[in-house]
């Protein structure tokens, strides 16, 4: 049984100032990928390093590629089967067009108990309170066993090659279950959606905007593919339905390009086009089937804009010597995830959300997938998503988190480990 003493001890620990400090020297690291502007992951990486061996961590860097490390920091407490892993990203998605933001995207700038700043939200502010939250049960010098890992990562924004760095490693082995520090405004969230990520590669043949049947356009095919999309989504609200957690099926065209790569010209019919599509799934949908499904799309779009394009050669007296060509490539593929209410992780956050706040905090689902999907459905390690922050304010301009959430929250990380971790837990 946890007392209050106990308790206090951990939370005497937590300085506001510290989380709040923190966070703003993370926000003012530029950590958007971006190799042509020679942004990277690499600065807020070392700032975290730093901070963590300050405090008498066991810190150590690994490169998963070129300015794209990983930091793993690490404490033992005594013997125990029990290893709790915390996890937060240091990269950012761009700021996008900054005449959209009245805010400098990496100042940091705090007004009326906000935080401003690319990375406040999502997840920079929750880094840093996992961050404190974890130097404060290392200073309580509690009696706990087994041991704490942070796992600081780079890539959570693009293709998770952070995470599964960490997995092959061998870093995730002995975790027994993981914190997944994403803004989730105060949520427990024990479920998050699946994705299937595909490109569509359309080949026509470019010609003059002004002669338009020296060529095939794409841009049918395009159309014909979106439109698909919708229908597919549509089929799957249908059959699967709302998931009470997760919300609705969707399949969302992201990204439509012609030309797939260099400039537009106005006079000029491109060649080729390329949709990125990003699909989010509910449990009840199976990946193969929607694989196969997007696989289709792109065949009955080659037959149907073909067919389009010879019957319009047939009535304007020509004959083309060229068809379109749909090819699908898929980038990647993440199961739904699911923890159920009675591990032991859940229970933990459970109580310390309570303890912090003063109410039974409400289970919900992650609208999108997170790293904690590979420790999942990899090492089968039972995972809660929680953290600080509006679920609808990532990935916007002036994105910001409130400072007083944010402290409550390192709050509720160091009471989870210390549920988790307390020597006289009941096991």
């Amino acid at each position: 049984m946890i007392n209050n003493v106990l308790k206090d001890k951990v939370l005497e620990q937590i300085d506001p100032e510290a989380v709040v400090d923190l966070t703003a020297r993370l926000v003012r690291c530029n950590s958007v990928w971006d190799p042509k502007a020679g942004t990277s992951e690499a600065e807020a990486a070392a700032l975290t390093a730093r901070w963590a061996k300050d405090r008498g961590f066991s810190v150590s860097m690994e490169a998963v590629a070129p300015d794209r490390p990983n930091v793993i920091v690490r404490w033992a407490f005594g013997p125990g089967p029990r290893t709790l892993m915390f996890e937060g990203h240091t990269d950012v998605v761009t700021p996008g067009d900054l005449t959209r933001w009245r805010y400098d995207p990496f100042g940091a700038k705090i007004e009326k108990g906000r935080m401003f700043g690319r990375g406040t939200n999502d997840t920079k502010g929750n880094l840093a309170a996992m961050l404190v939250a974890m130097a404060a049960l290392k200073a309580s010098n509690i009696p706990l066993t087994g041991s704490m890992v942070g796992g600081i990562l780079c890539d959570e924004e693009g293709m998770m090659t952070g995470v599964q760095h960490f997995i092959a490693q061998g870093h995730a082995d002995r975790v027994t279950a993981a914190v997944i520090c994403e803004p989730q405004d105060g949520l427990v969230c024990i479920a998050q959606k699946g994705a299937v990520r595909a490109r569509f590669a359309v080949k026509g043949r470019m010609s003059h905007g002004a002669m338009p049947l020296s060529g095939i356009n794409p841009a049918a095919a395009v159309a014909r593919i979106i439109d698909g999309l919708a229908g597919l989504e549509a089929e799957a609200v249908r059959a699967f339905g709302q998931d009470p957690l997760l919300g609705w099926p969707s399949f969302t065209p992201t990204v439509v390009q012609a030309p797939s790569q260099g400039p537009p010209q106005l006079n000029v019919m491109p060649g080729e086009a390329e949709i990125l599509v990003d699909v989010r799934t509910i449990p009840g949908q199976r990946h193969d089937a929607i694989r196969e499904a997007l696989g289709d799309l792109a065949q009955q779009t080659v037959r149907d804009v073909n067919d389009r394009y010879r019957e319009t050669d047939r009535q304007l007296g020509i004959q083309r010597p060229w068809e379109l060509d749909v090819a699908v490539e898929f980038l990647s593929d993440r199961p739904c995830t699911r923890t159920e209410e009675n591990e032991p992780v859940i229970a933990a956050a459970v109580w310390a959300s309570r303890q912090v706040s003063g109410r039974k905090p409400d289970f919900a689902g992650v609208p999108g997938a997170t790293d904690g999907t590979f420790l999942w459905a990899l090492k089968d390690i039972p995972i809660v998503t929680m953290g600080a922050g509006d679920r609808q304010v990532p990935h916007q301009a002036d994105e910001w988190v409130d400072l007083d959430q944010l402290v409550d929250t390192a709050r509720i990380y160091a009471l989870t480990a210390l549920h988790y971790l307390y020597a006289g837990d009941t096991r």
